[in-house]
């Protein structure tokens, strides 16, 4: 199953998005553009900026990848860790591409600027106090994380990492919302934040024994539902995917710009089925 949409030209997309759309008025409407922008496109896409780049994977992904995805109900071990704890410098390219792609996906922050906070010590030019804690603070809970793994994960921890994520940057780091959350483009309805501690708490002893991705899968699916804090849900539920995955001894997925349209996609999907978000993440932890 080849998980590179990247891979896919933008005309190619644009073409099979108009096959499914039927009319170029519909698929435009879609994409929240003139159908004269469209045939721009169509003509040259290197016209397309980013964030439209974006809505194409999004729904190029979900109208045409999707329904052709095997959605067999099998089960996904996941790629045996090998020798990565034992080898100090893979380990810590390791940490910094996973802290730097979730932060990504979230920010828009470029691995580049990370690694000159991370690596140099340099802030980038427009870069604000904020953004210099995103990037230090995910850091350094990616890093405490691969460096006690074993830890047992229950609500304490997970909003001890969640304080460490969010410090500085909001006033109730490392505890519980106390409004309703929204996701955006979701139609689900998430825990409400009277019984977020209580479906933790299930939570946490629904997936106390995970042993391989399909179960990491289901696992990071239900705790996004629940999505206890009012930011940095993304993030610390990635976080937990990393420990989960050290923890049984396979290689930890890395989810960054590159991929985010699919990883959405599929993680919303995982209602449904989670197979092809375990698959998702063994091909990006190869």
């Amino acid at each position: 199953m080849n998980f590179d949409y990247k891979s896919v030209s933008y005309a190619k997309k644009i073409d099979n998005l108009l096959a499914y759309y039927n009319t170029s008025v519909a698929l435009a409407q879609a994409l929240g553009i003139t159908r004269m922008t469209l045939t721009a496109w169509r003509d040259n896409v290197q016209k397309i900026k980013l964030k439209n780049q974006d809505k194409i994977d999004l729904l190029w992904c979900k109208y045409i990848f999707l329904p052709n995805i095997d959605g067999e109900g099998k089960t996904i071990k996941g790629i045996d860790l090998g020798d990565f704890l034992l080898e100090p410098a893979v380990m810590e390219k390791t940490v910094r591409n996973i802290a730097a792609g979730s932060l990504e996906i979230e920010t828009g922050t470029q691995e580049l600027d990370f690694n000159a906070i991370i690596l140099n010590n340099i802030v980038p030019n427009n870069f604000q106090a904020t953004m210099v804690l995103e990037v230090q603070n995910i850091f350094h809970v990616t890093q405490e994380i691969t460096q006690n793994f074993q830890v047992k994960i229950d609500s304490q921890k997970i909003k001890d990492w969640h304080k460490v994520l969010m410090r500085g940057l909001i006033d109730n780091a490392g505890e519980f919302s106390i409004k309703q959350r929204v996701l955006p483009n979701v139609n689900t309805q998430l825990t409400h934040p009277e019984d977020i501690k209580e479906e933790l708490k299930s939570w946490v002893a629904e997936y106390r024994n995970i042993q391989n991705l399909s179960d990491i899968a289901k696992s990071h699916y239900h705790f996004e539902m629940i999505h206890p804090f009012s930011d940095g849900n993304g993030r610390i539920g990635r976080l937990i995917i990393l420990a989960q995955c050290l923890k049984i001894g396979i290689k930890p997925p890395i989810v960054n710009n590159s991929n985010k349209a699919l990883y959405y996609v599929l993680l919303e999907y995982t209602k449904i089925n989670p197979t092809p978000l375990a698959c998702f993440f063994q091909f990006c932890s190869k």
